[in-house]
Order: structure tokens, then C-alpha cells, then sequence
């Protein structure tokens, strides 16, 4: 049934003889799983993702987006350590991908690692000093601290870089 759903979505588009020709590479038919466990996860139906995610590893060990979004949801599900695992191995695999080092970051917060999510903050900064999401949680973290001068900063930065964040912001729980 997955595999089928995989391969509609993939043909559509083709005629009929390419869809009978269609071959996809490791990489392709890897990253199309993550996009099926997406959906899943989506429709909270996080088992499903997590096995989703789990085949899209077992074709394509180094697909750091599959990586990622198992640590997300082993996090949603209250498996913090596994989720910190799953984080560094994205990231080992892409050190680049700064939503993967904000939501690692984002987990070390709610465990209240303050430190260790502000390295994740930074880091995420240094590839993309423009996320404001990254100035607003390191900012957050300062906070939680006792650093205001700083925490304000960071914040006043954030809020310079997406004057919306923090209505969009109001929406998500943290």
C-alpha cells in the first residue's frame, strides 16, 4: 500500500509507457518515503511516520532530512534520547541544516539544557545568521538564564528579522 501510494505520486505526470519504465534511484525512492512519513506525521499517526522514516534509513542511511524527522517525532512521543540520537546523526550527515540544529536545540530547551541548545542556536546561526527563529530561542534560553541584556538582544534581533515571529509564535507551544 506505501509503496504503491509512492508510485502514484510519482507517475503522475507520466504517460503510461514512462510510468512502466519508471526506475528510481536509492536516493529518490528514500527521499519519497520521508515525504509519505511527513504526511503521517502530519495526520499524528506517528507510528506509521516512524516506520515510514525507518525504511527511508534501511534504502538511504545518509539521508539526514529521514534523520531529522525521526528525531522530531521520537521527541513528540516523549523519546528524548533516541531524538537527540537521531538529531546528531542529521547533523553529522548535514552540519548545514540549520532547522535540523534549531529543533535539536528546541529539544535541549524543553529538557532545559540551556547551554547545550544555545550551542545548537549558534551553530545554527553561523550557517544562517538570518533565521530568526534561532535569535528568538537563543534568546529564549538566555532568558531562562538570567542573561536579559543578552536574551533582549537576541529577541530584538529575531523580531528585526520577521516582525510576524512572535504572532506566529503565539500559535505553537513550546
Amino acid at each position: 500500500m506505501i509503496f504503491d501510494s509512492i508510485f502514484n505520486r510519482l507517475s503522475r505526470g507520466h504517460s503510461a509507457n514512462k510510468v512502466n519504465t519508471l526506475r528510481l534511484s536509492k536516493e529518490d525512492a528514500s527521499n519519497e518515503l520521508v515525504k509519505y512519513g511527513e504526511d503521517m506525521a502530519n495526520s499524528k499517526r506517528y507510528d506509521e511516520a516512524l516506520a515510514l522514516f525507518e525504511k527511508a534509513l534501511s534504502i538511504n542511511p545518509n539521508n539526514d532530512m529521514a534523520w531529522g524527522d525521526k528525531a522530531l517525532i521520537l521527541d513528540k512521543v516523549g523519546n528524548t534520547a533516541d531524538a537527540l540520537l537521531s538529531f546528531s546523526k542529521a547533523i553529522s550527515i548535514n552540519p548545514n541544516n540549520s532547522v535540523t540544529l534549531l529543533n535539536k536545540g528546541l529539544t535541549l530547551l524543553r529538557m532545559r539544557k540551556f547551554n547545550e541548545s544555545i550551542e545548537c542556536f549558534d551553530t545554527a546561526l553561523k550557517v544562517n545568521n538570518r533565521y530568526a527563529k534561532a535569535w528568538y530561542n537563543k534568546g529564549r534560553a538566555l532568558a531562562m538564564l538570567g542573561e536579559n541584556g543578552r536574551s533582549q538582544s537576541c529577541l530584538d534581533k529575531a523580531r528585526k528579522l520577521d516582525p510576524m515571529l512572535y504572532a506566529k509564535l503565539t500559535r505553537v507551544k513550546f
